[in-house]
């Protein structure tokens, strides 16, 4: 009990410093505002403005970003019902990421709870959730009810998500549409093939406006399993063009790179492309279905998405070059990369125009050429970056969050590669790493020693 009451008061103690800093930031946002500089100066007075901006914005997501991790911290120690009481004791409440972070801790502990009875409670705390949610005003989202539903689907609890998906068409009528998605993952994972098939009839049988949504949510999960029959019957009688989102599409396109039916794929972009569709939404679907046919090497890869935008004659968009460059080096952290892969992966870089895209996708590729020891390639990778940026500090600031971040993240063995590479900028681009950066790595490594020392023992 003298435990508990600690843990309330540290959390008491948490929750009045945050509101004495959001009282603190808010006078500081109002003194911030008043007019200091001359009226004549407009550049100044816009910098300023976007400065006020992008500090208001920063404050916000710090803010919520610390909020919920306070919920998620004291849902964990206390369980929701504590946590709720606690929050509604000092005025504040949780929103509907709070109620979201409850629900995951919930359904987190249903699924390692060693009998049946605690899971069904965790359940029903779930439930009671959802009650206090609808009494506060908010409304359940689909980030709300989908773990919940989930977990019933992963224990076959057919009796459960019924009654649950009951609920949820009762509060929300709009969500019907998007509950069919789960119904069918339901029926597919407890290998119900008469329900199965009953909801592929209904697709073929009922083409109407009012019912695309719900044969699209039908499709969309049928498109999760193996089923090729099945698959194939609904592509042959649904007109995917019509489907509500790009999303939805591509999708469609990854399951038929994975079934490997290109002979369907291809047919179906020949459609896209004769109808006038949007380029950039086809290529879309080029790349996200050359990047999910299994074993494919990065060259075969590179040789279908260029014969495919041949065939068709469209023009490779930034964001489809992306996705194959990052698909390709996901392959190349699995197997030592050859020169002409990695040359390949270097002309795709080229063809990019968009620089956001660009950044990401070099720094990417400097990873690859850290992975398989590159150390000559990262370092004209990084020259590239610095003349793109030119400004030293971005350029380090760049490097550290998508290069270095990910080393300290994934397998040790390449520290010493970065440690050269590091050493290299120095003495040939004038590039000089933070502290910061020399602290990850050297973190990095003590962790390493630490692991290889308990297995050894």
């Amino acid at each position: 009990m003298l435990i508990l009451s600690s843990q309330v008061s540290t959390f008491y103690e948490t929750l009045i410093q945050m509101n004495c800093l959001v009282r603190f930031f808010s006078r500081f946002r109002l003194f911030s505002t008043l007019p200091n500089i001359p009226q004549s100066n407009i550049s100044l007075r816009r910098k300023q403005a976007a400065r006020e901006k992008k500090r208001k914005c920063t404050f916000k997501i710090t803010q919520e970003h610390r909020f919920r991790h306070l919920i998620e911290s004291s849902g964990k120690i206390l369980g929701p019902e504590a946590t709720l009481e606690l929050f509604d004791k000092v005025g504040r409440k949780p929103g509907v990421k709070g109620y979201n972070a409850l629900v995951e801790i919930c359904i987190a502990k249903a699924r390692v709870a060693e009998n049946e009875d605690i899971a069904i409670e965790e359940m029903g705390k779930v439930f009671h959730l959802y009650e206090s949610m609808r009494k506060q005003g908010l409304e359940l989202e689909e980030q709300t009810y989908r773990p919940l539903l989930m977990y019933t689907i992963d224990m076959c609890m057919v009796e459960e998500f019924q009654f649950f998906c009951h609920v949820i068409k009762e509060e929300i009528p709009s969500s019907t549409a998007r509950l069919g998605y789960y119904e069918m993952m339901l029926w597919l994972k407890v290998k119900d093939e008469e329900k199965i098939q009953g909801l592929c009839n209904y697709i073929a049988e009922n083409d109407g406006k009012d019912t695309l949504d719900l044969r699209e949510n039908y499709l969309l999960a049928l498109c999760e399993s193996a089923r090729k029959e099945n698959i194939l019957e609904v592509l042959e009688i649904m007109d995917i063009k019509k489907l509500s989102s790009v999303d939805s599409v591509a999708k469609i396109f990854q399951t038929l790179g994975r079934l490997l039916l290109e002979p369907v794929a291809e047919k179906l972009l020949l459609d896209f492309r004769t109808s006038d569709h949007e380029e950039d939404n086809i290529t879309n679907f080029i790349s996200s279905y050359v990047v999910s046919i299994p074993d494919l090497s990065v060259e075969e890869s590179i040789k279908k998405f260029k014969d495919f935008h041949e065939k068709l004659e469209v023009l490779p968009s930034s964001s489809s070059h992306e996705k194959l460059i990052l698909h390709s080096c996901a392959l190349l952290k699995e197997h030592t990369c050859s020169d002409g892969e990695l040359d390949q992966l270097l002309l795709l870089l080229e063809e990019l125009n968009d620089t956001s895209y660009w950044n990401d996708t070099c720094c990417r590729i400097i990873l690859c050429c850290i992975w398989n020891k590159r150390l000559s390639s990262a370092i004209d990778l990084c020259k590239l970056l610095k003349d793109k940026l030119q400004i030293d500090a971005l350029v380090m600031k760049v490097l550290f969050d998508k290069v270095f971040s990910q080393i300290e993240e994934s397998e040790s063995n390449h520290l010493q590669t970065c440690m050269e590479l590091l050493s290299e900028m120095k003495d040939k681009l004038g590039l000089f790493p933070s502290q910061k950066c020399y602290d990850s790595l050297l973190a990095a490594a003590c962790a390493d020693t630490n692991d290889n020392s308990q297995n050894a023992e």
